[in-house]
């Protein structure tokens, strides 16, 4: 392999014998992929922070206990549970201990404590062209996506160790030339401009792209560009991840890497176009809607986290109206966002209407068993497509609006949509 000194360095155990184990696990990656070098990462998104067993806590430990610091900047992913709330979500002490004690690890390893799923919304994140290291698969889709970051799918323990290194190998979506699109989703002429006005058919035509794309590096031709706001790319790029195995995505005259369709290809053809249409929309909207439910126990939104700018619209859309006595709401953001609701007045406000905010925890970790939870409502399509594999929950997709309108009224409310004829 070829190595610079600096790296040779670091195998050789002179920076400890930390960083000197993290270089041995990279090296392994990087012999499996037959990768001759190393780029270095500006930071890193460390996802090993969702309590998943022993095995993974003990590790952090040991990698703390031994003297391991992060060589970039590290912000933390969302963990199980709301750290200083976990009660109130009847979350149970193991899973509350637990947490505290990936909180400790991380922090002495030197993390930046975000604890959020969408570190680009509280202003943690790199910018066009540097390399970075994720394994959160929103992070990862948006990175490299929306602002042309650079980084793979890594698993959560082998991110933390890419952070102690500053290293990644160099190969996959890291070089320039593995990022152009090879493929092209056309949106029909029945799906007209008018019709993303509201944002839910953003998560729609992502589902639907997701389907058709799986894991491969392909490009979206005809959505608007006016009016997409960072929240909407946001939830396109969980949706995308999910419904397929997206890390990249280009959507033409949108995307810093797409500003052409020439751009997105590198010049060259598509070597396959497909058109989405309504009728994928309403097959979308059925995948992650279970048309049965009619009661709601919960409606859920801030998968991913919510920025501040969307807590404000909750508020709008609420009209000071409460919500229903048997519906649960519950709001996610991270600890930034939960600040600044607080210094402006906006978490007294909501919380009076009966909105429950909460920090830190992945809403796909709640303890439905324990909260009597059976049905849900979201505007997401990630958290829709895993809630009843993850959760056992039936799942109801809606716009913000139609969330907002189903949790005051007590049950699901849906607006006529062209693809729901």
């Amino acid at each position: 392999m070829r190595l610079t000194d600096y790296e040779k360095a670091m195998l050789d155990g002179e920076h400890g014998e930390m960083r000197q184990q993290a270089m041995q696990a990279l090296c392994d990656l990087a012999r499996f992929y037959d990768v001759e070098e190393f780029v270095e990462v500006v930071g890193c998104h460390d996802d090993s922070t969702v309590y998943a067993g022993e095995a993974q806590v003990a590790f952090a430990e040991h990698l703390a206990d031994n003297g391991a610091k992060f060589a970039v900047p590290t912000t933390t992913n969302a963990t199980a549970c709301d750290i200083n709330l976990w009660d109130r979500q009847k979350h149970d002490v193991e899973t509350m201990a637990a947490t505290r004690r990936i909180e400790a690890a991380h922090v002495k390893m030197g993390a930046i404590p975000t604890w959020s799923c969408a570190p680009y919304h509280i202003g943690v994140a790199p910018s066009f062209g540097q390399q970075f290291a994720s394994a959160e698969s929103n992070v990862i889709c948006y990175y490299n996506s929306i602002i042309g970051a650079r980084t793979n799918r890594y698993a959560g323990p082998l991110e933390l160790l890419c952070g102690i290194a500053g290293r990644v190998p160099y190969f996959g979506l890291h070089v320039p030339e593995n990022r152009y699109a090879e493929g092209l989703v056309k949106l029909g002429d029945d799906i007209r401009p008018e019709y993303f006005e509201e944002e839910d058919i953003f998560n729609l035509v992502s589902y639907a792209y997701g389907s058709i794309v799986a894991d491969r590096i392909w490009a979206l031709e005809g959505m608007p560009a006016k009016g997409i706001t960072n929240e909407i790319l946001k939830q396109f790029s969980a949706t995308a991840a999910s419904s397929g195995g997206i890390a990249l995505f280009h959507m033409i005259g949108v995307t810093p890497e797409a500003q052409t369709k020439e751009q997105a290809f590198n010049g060259r053809k598509p070597k396959e176009v497909v058109e989405i249409h309504l009728s994928d929309l309403a097959d979308a909207e059925r995948q992650i809607t279970n048309p049965d439910v009619t009661d709601l126990d919960a409606v859920v939104l801030g998968c991913p986290h919510c920025s501040y700018n969307e807590c404000a619209r909750i508020e709008e859309l609420l009209h000071g109206r409460r919500v229903h006595d048997n519906v649960n709401f519950w709001l996610i953001t991270p600890r930034s966002v939960n600040d600044r609701l607080k210094d402006s007045g906006l978490y007294e406000r909501l919380t009076r209407l009966g909105v429950e905010i909460y920090c830190d925890g992945c809403i796909l970790e709640y303890r439905n068993k324990n909260l009597g939870t059976r049905t849900m409502m979201s505007n997401s399509g990630k958290f829709d497509t895993y809630c009843f594999s993850m959760r056992g929950l039936q799942p109801v997709f809606g716009s913000m609006r139609e969330c907002i309108e189903s949790a005051v009224a007590g049950k699901v409310v849906k607006e006529e949509k062209p693809w729901r004829k």
